[in-house]
């Protein structure tokens, strides 16, 4: 395992929060490793886990958890801390394998030259019912007409082109891709990409998970982002009506039922080579076109 006096290509304390839980999801021991100070502590990594003095001792944590649990962490927010330079805090649901909600809290910590010194997790709720009641009624911003632009976020979710799409993709078998016909405006009638705005206090792949799930039903990986862009759309009058800045993210399928959701009319796993009955954006038809490539590539 890498030792604190190898070069981290991470300074930035939410990158590093950030990299924790995709190394965690990913079961990647030799990164979460590198992530903590040789000299960290922390308390309650995880239940019946109070207090550890050391970075050998909290990967040793981690390494019982993944040998025994198959869910993954989903992290809702990640944020500085008043307390002082280098606090963060991330707010985090932790789900089984099924994608079930099991328990929900937040986790402090203090990061240094982007190594964690200090760790320390709370529990807030237990359970799918308690975990949806602690869930904030965020206010999102005004979308129509709005006074800056909008953030936004959206998922080309890949997988099976037929049986189940939550299967894993196998090698050999048609890759498809899930479309959405839009309920309301913007785009009202239009087939497009899962997507929606961005609430306050989320970060960009938690909004793009829970929109996927709201409008596609499915639980998905966020993975790397797939493009970055600005869509303006104006009013008879010249007048800017939408103006949404948007991140789009390759995703793939890990638990739930396909279902038509929320701001979804209809749904469908889309054949990419046979897009032209959707009608979609050319923008749309390019991103798929790059998510794909990244997929067959990573």
């Amino acid at each position: 395992m890498s030792r604190p006096h190898d070069v981290l290509d991470v300074t930035d304390p939410f990158d590093t929060v950030r990299r924790l839980y995709r190394a965690l999801n990913a079961g990647d021991l030799d990164d979460i490793a590198r992530l903590y100070d040789n000299e960290a502590s922390a308390e309650q990594v995880f239940d019946g886990i109070f207090c550890v003095e050391s970075r050998d001792a909290i990967v040793g944590c981690y390494r019982e958890l993944t040998a025994r649990w198959r869910g993954r962490v989903e992290v809702e927010m990640v944020g500085g801390i008043q307390t002082g330079w280098g606090w963060a805090q991330a707010d985090w649901i932790e789900l089984g394998a099924d994608g079930t909600p099991r328990r929900a809290g937040h986790s402090h910590f203090l990061i240094d030259e982007g190594r964690i010194r200090r760790h320390r997790r709370v529990v807030t709720a237990t359970g799918p019912e308690a975990i949806a009641k602690r869930r904030p009624q965020r206010e999102r911003a005004s979308r129509r007409y709005p006074s800056r632009p909008v953030a936004g976020v959206g998922s080309v979710i890949v997988c099976p082109l037929e049986g189940d799409p939550r299967a894993p993709l196998e090698p050999g078998a048609r890759a498809g891709v899930v479309l959405i016909r839009r309920l309301h405006e913007p785009l009202a009638g239009h087939w497009t990409l899962p997507g929606g705005t961005l609430e306050v206090g989320e970060t960009l792949e938690a909004g793009a998970a829970r929109e996927a799930l709201e409008e596609t039903g499915l639980n998905v990986d966020v993975g790397p982002v797939v493009d970055v862009f600005d869509r303006i759309l104006l009013d008879d009058e010249g007048k800017v009506r939408y103006h949404f800045v948007l991140v789009d993210y390759l995703c793939r399928p890990i638990g739930g039922a396909l279902r038509a959701g929320s701001d979804a009319a209809e749904i469908v796993v889309a054949d990419p080579d046979a897009l032209g009955p959707y009608r979609l954006a050319a923008k749309a038809t390019d991103i798929i076109r790059r998510a794909l490539r990244m997929y067959e590539n990573p």
